[in-house]
C-alpha cells in the first residue's frame, strides 16, 4: 500500500513541476511572433540605404506635395502622381500622408525614414499574418512557418525595398487588422446562431453568460475597409476574403441562413464614400491602361491572363528570376493558343478546377482557402475582365501570396509530422533560399543604375528599361550612350506598334547636344507626324530650322502653330518676331515682339526682349525709336545682371 502511494506522491510531483516549467500559451505565441518580427526586419535591413528608384522619383523625390508645410488640399484633392501622371487615376490620399510624414520628420532624400517604416511596416505584417492563421488554424507552427515564409518571399522586394511600396503595404496592414475584426465578429455570430438553433430545436438552453455584442467588431472591420481602400484601390477584395474565412475556416462549408448575408452590406458604404471621393476629385475616368494591353480583345487579354497567372505561381515557388519590367516588347501582347506557356495557362484553369473540387470533396479547407486567398486578391489586377496599369509585377503578388504561403506552411508541418528530420531541413532550407534571394533582390535596389542595368539584363525587350538607361548616360554627359538607348527604346516601342514619344524627343535633344541638327529635326519630324500639335516638338524644330537660311520658311510656320497652341508663352511670341524679322516682315514681327513684352513684363528676360524690338525697329527704318528702345533694353538688362 505503502508502495503505490509513494508512486502516487512521486508523480504528483512530477507533474507540479512539469506545469511549473510550462510556458503558457500566449507566451509562446509572442516568442513566435517575436522571431518573425526579427526575421523580417533581418532579411530586409540591407533596403535601409536604398536610393529613390522608379516610382520613387516621381512619388518621393521630385513631388512638391510632400514638402512641410503641407497643402492638405494638394495632397487629398489631386491623383497620386499629383502634376507628374494627371491621367493615372489612382486616388491614394492615405498613401502620400505618409511618406509626407516620413519626409517631415527625417528628410526625403536620403530617404532613410522612409525605408525604415517600410522595413518596420513589412515586419508588424509578418505578426499579423502568425496572429490570423492561428487564430484560423489553431497551430502555432503552422502559423510560425506561414508568416517566416510570408515576411521574407523575394518577390515582395518591390514592395519593402522601394519607397513606392508604401500603398501596398499600408494596403494589406490595413486590410489584415479588418479580417481579424471580422473573425472575431464572424465566430461569435456563428456561436450564437449555433445557440439559437439548439434551442429551437427543442434542446434545453443552456446556461451562459450574457452574450457579448458582436456588430461593432464588423463596425470597425467595415471602417478599416474604407481606410484601406484610401491606401490602394486593391483593398476592393477585402470582403470577399471575408467570407472566404467565414464560410470555409469558421463555417467549416456549412451555409447560414439567408438572413446572414445582409451583414455584410456593412462594408458597402465604406466603397460608396470611396467611389464618391474618388469621382468627385478624378471624374469618372478609369485608371490609365497598358498601351499594350489597351489594344488587346478580351480573349488575348484572357489568353495573356492565364500565361501571366501560371508566371506568378511559379515565381512564388521558386522567385530565381524575377524583373523590375516585365514589358517585353519583343514580344507583342497577342499570345496565341498555339504558344506553349498560353496552352499550359490555358491547361492550369482546368487543373485548378478539378484539384478545388477535389479538396472540397475531401474537405480540406485549409488548402482550399489558400488557393481561393490567392486568386480573389489576384483577380483585380489580372486584366481579365477590366485592363489595368500593369501588365506583371512582382508588388503585384503581395497581398495574394498570402494565399500560397498558407499552402507552403500546410506542407513543410505536414512533411515534418511525418518524417520529423526532413521537414525541419526543408522548411530551415527553404527560409534560408528566400532570406538570402530577397537580400540579394534588395541590392537590385539600391539605385536608379543598378535597379534598370539589372532590369536590362533580365529583360532586354524593356522600352522603360533602355529610357532609364539613357537618361542614366544623359546625367553623367555621355550622350554618344544616351541617344544610342534612346533610340533602342523608341526601337522596341515602335516596331511593336506603340509610338514612344518620349524617347523620341530624348533621342533629339542628345543629338542636338552632339550637334547632329539634322538628326534631331528628324526625330522632332517623327514625333509631329504623330502628334501634329506638340508643343516642344514645335518649339524645338522651329529653332533648328530658323538656324539654316535654307529652312526659314518652315521656322515661321513652325513658330506659328507653336503659339497657336500655346499663346501665353513668351518664348513663342519672341522666336515668331525673329523668323519675321528674317523674313522681313517687320510689320508682324514688331505685332509678335510686343505680344511678347506684354508676357514677360518685368521678367528677367524683358531687357533681352527690348533689344530684339530694337533690332527690328531699325531694319525697318525707325532709327530714333530703335536707339531710344535699345537704351532702355541695355538698362533693364544690367539692372537684372546687378539684381543676379
Amino acid at each position: 500500500m505503502s508502495t503505490i502511494t509513494d508512486r502516487r506522491t512521486r508523480l504528483t510531483e512530477r507533474s507540479s513541476r512539469r506545469q511549473v516549467v510550462t510556458v503558457p500559451w500566449w507566451q509562446r505565441d509572442m516568442v513566435l511572433a517575436a522571431a518573425v518580427f526579427v526575421l523580417a526586419v533581418a532579411v530586409f535591413a540591407n533596403s535601409y540605404v536604398n536610393d529613390h528608384v522608379y516610382d520613387d522619383i516621381g512619388i518621393i523625390a521630385t513631388n512638391t506635395r510632400l514638402d512641410w508645410p503641407w497643402d492638405l488640399k494638394a495632397l487629398f484633392a489631386t491623383d497620386y502622381w499629383g502634376e507628374k501622371l494627371t491621367n493615372s487615376k489612382l486616388y491614394r490620399p492615405l498613401t502620400i500622408l505618409t511618406l509626407a510624414v516620413d519626409c517631415a520628420l527625417f528628410g526625403k532624400d536620403p530617404p532613410r525614414g522612409i525605408h525604415a517604416n517600410n522595413i518596420l511596416t513589412n515586419a508588424v505584417i509578418a505578426v499579423l499574418v502568425y496572429a490570423l492563421i492561428r487564430r484560423l488554424w489553431q497551430r502555432r507552427d503552422l502559423a510560425f512557418v506561414t508568416a517566416a515564409l510570408y515576411a521574407i518571399h523575394p518577390v515582395h522586394t518591390e514592395v519593402v525595398a522601394n519607397g513606392a511600396g508604401r500603398s501596398e503595404l499600408y494596403m494589406v496592414l490595413t486590410l489584415l487588422a479588418a479580417l481579424h475584426l471580422h473573425l472575431t465578429y464572424a465566430r461569435r455570430r456563428f456561436e450564437r446562431d449555433e445557440k439559437t438553433s439548439r434551442t429551437q430545436a427543442g434542446q434545453p438552453k443552456p446556461r451562459t453568460a450574457p452574450q457579448p455584442r458582436i456588430y461593432p467588431y464588423l463596425a470597425g472591420a467595415a471602417v478599416l475597409y474604407f481606410v484601406a481602400l484610401l491606401f490602394k484601390e486593391s483593398a476592393v477584395v477585402l470582403p470577399a476574403l471575408a467570407l472566404l474565412i467565414d464560410l470555409l475556416v469558421v463555417r467549416r462549408g456549412r451555409r447560414p441562413a439567408w438572413r446572414y448575408w445582409l451583414a455584410y452590406l456593412a462594408y458597402l458604404p465604406g466603397l460608396v464614400i470611396y467611389t464618391t471621393i474618388r469621382l468627385a476629385v478624378l471624374g469618372p475616368a478609369l485608371p490609365a491602361v497598358q498601351e499594350v494591353m489597351s489594344s488587346a480583345t478580351g480573349w488575348q487579354r484572357f489568353l495573356f491572363a492565364s500565361e501571366t497567372m501560371l508566371r506568378y505561381i511559379g515565381q512564388l515557388i521558386l522567385p530565381i528570376w524575377l524583373c523590375g519590367e516585365y514589358a517585353d516588347f519583343t514580344r507583342i501582347i497577342r499570345p496565341s493558343v498555339t504558344e506553349p506557356m498560353v496552352l499550359a495557362g490555358l491547361a492550369a484553369w482546368f487543373v485548378w478546377a478539378g484539384l478545388i473540387a477535389w479538396l472540397a470533396r475531401r474537405r480540406h479547407y485549409l488548402i482550399l482557402t489558400g488557393i481561393a486567398w490567392f486568386f480573389i486578391s489576384i483577380f483585380p489586377v489580372s486584366n481579365l475582365i477590366v485592363p489595368v496599369g500593369t501588365i506583371r509585377a512582382d508588388r503585384l503578388l503581395f497581398l495574394p501570396s498570402l494565399g500560397f504561403a498558407m499552402i507552403a506552411g500546410w506542407a513543410l508541418v505536414r512533411l515534418a509530422g511525418v518524417q520529423r528530420a526532413v521537414g525541419i531541413v526543408a522548411t530551415l532550407g527553404l527560409l534560408g533560399f528566400y532570406g538570402v534571394r530577397s537580400a540579394l533582390r534588395n541590392l537590385d535596389w539600391r539605385d536608379q543604375d543598378t535597379f534598370w542595368t539589372k532590369t536590362i539584363s533580365q529583360n532586354p525587350g524593356s522600352a522603360v528599361g533602355w529610357l532609364a538607361i539613357g537618361h542614366g548616360y544623359n546625367v553623367r554627359n555621355d550622350y554618344v550612350q544616351a541617344a544610342a538607348a534612346y533610340q533602342r527604346a523608341y526601337q522596341l516601342r515602335d516596331s511593336a506598334g506603340f509610338f514612344y514619344e518620349d524617347a523620341h524627343l530624348d533621342c533629339a535633344l542628345m543629338l542636338e547636344a552632339l550637334g547632329d541638327l539634322k538628326g534631331a529635326a528628324a526625330e522632332y519630324r517623327a514625333v509631329l507626324e504623330q502628334y501634329p500639335k506638340h508643343k516642344a516638338a514645335l518649339m524645338n524644330l522651329g529653332q533648328i530650322s530658323h538656324r539654316d537660311p535654307a529652312t526659314r520658311t518652315e521656322a515661321l510656320e513652325l513658330f506659328k502653330r507653336y503659339v497657336a497652341e500655346e499663346p501665353t508663352d513668351f518664348r513663342g511670341h519672341a522666336n515668331l518676331a525673329q523668323a519675321y524679322k528674317y523674313a522681313r516682315q517687320y510689320a508682324p514681327a514688331l505685332e509678335a515682339i510686343e505680344r511678347a513684352l506684354a508676357l514677360e513684363r518685368g521678367g528677367p528676360d524683358e531687357g533681352k526682349l527690348l533689344l530684339v524690338k530694337a533690332d527690328i525697329l531699325r531694319l525697318s527704318g525707325n532709327f530714333e525709336e530703335s536707339e531710344r528702345v535699345r537704351a532702355l533694353g541695355e538698362q533693364r538688362q544690367a539692372a537684372q545682371n546687378r539684381g543676379g
